[in-house]
């Protein structure tokens, strides 16, 4: 009987090992309810720009131009502007990298300093967002410079010596050829495809029939007497001969009709 009895007790215990409690039981029911619980998917946002594209026409060389694009979430949930980056330094802007509710509306005024650009140019901005349909928008804006009006000629001037004049006649056809380099350095005087101006015209028949030589010749040292600055001696920075060569090939096509 005492035998039977101990028998009893190790097999109660030895269940009670193998078993688990009811604690354990409620701790796993509870992990598996809160695993079956799905997660809340937050809605997206939708920025839309009325405009990614804006041309800003002809403008004067050395103008600050500006323009600004207003957009709008019309999303479900809120989109956050999280960075812009321009494609030079010359284009900024600023105070738009927010979030943005739904309906919440913005500006994101951009400015372009045209100093020192030339022809035709095409400045973008990209702007990142998050929580948004779309990850980013790029904007596009060209711009045709042209040179500022020349002021009134009263006297003759040495155009590449004094520093009012450098700038345009001389500094502002560096890397240039051809017609470009001429109407950066020569057109000011002579003008526009050589019709004349306060220097001679180049485009008449007299003009046509000088030889090459003559021509890289008063392109280089210039003619004092006449008022014709020397583009290549004894200033800086001077024309290339590839340069020279460009202009005395654009000037052969300067035939009157």
């Amino acid at each position: 009987m005492r035998v039977l009895t101990v028998l009893f007790a190790e097999l109660i215990g030895l269940s009670a090992f193998l078993l688990p409690s009811s604690s354990c039981f409620a701790a796993n029911d509870a992990v598996s309810s809160e695993s079956a619980v799905p997660a809340i998917k937050q809605s997206t946002g939708r920025l839309i720009f009325e405009e990614k594209f804006f041309d800003f026409g002809t403008v004067t060389e050395g103008d600050i131009i500006k323009h600004t694009f207003k957009f709008k979430n019309i999303g479900n949930g809120p989109a956050k502007i999280v960075k812009t980056d321009t494609s030079c330094g010359c284009t900024t802007l600023s105070g738009v990298i927010k979030e943005y509710a739904p309906g919440e509306q913005g500006e994101m005024e951009v400015a372009v300093d045209t100093k020192g650009k030339k022809g035709i140019v095409v400045k973008t901005v990209t702007v990142t967002m998050a929580n948004n349909d779309v990850p980013s928008v790029e904007i596009a804006m060209p711009i045709k410079l042209e040179p500022p009006p020349h002021p009134k000629m009263e006297k003759l001037r040495n155009i590449n010596a004094e520093t009012a004049c450098k700038s345009c006649h001389l500094e502002s056809g560096v890397g240039e050829t051809g017609v470009f380099l001429f109407h950066r350095v020569c057109s000011q005087c002579h003008g526009k495809k050589g019709v004349g101006g306060f220097g001679r015209a180049l485009n008449d028949a007299k003009w046509q029939k000088v030889d090459d030589a003559y021509i890289s010749k008063v392109i280089h040292g210039g003619l004092p007497e006449n008022g014709m600055p020397a583009f290549v001696e004894g200033v800086s920075p001077p024309l290339s001969d590839e340069q020279v060569s460009s202009l005395i090939q654009y000037i052969r096509k300067l035939v009157k009709n």
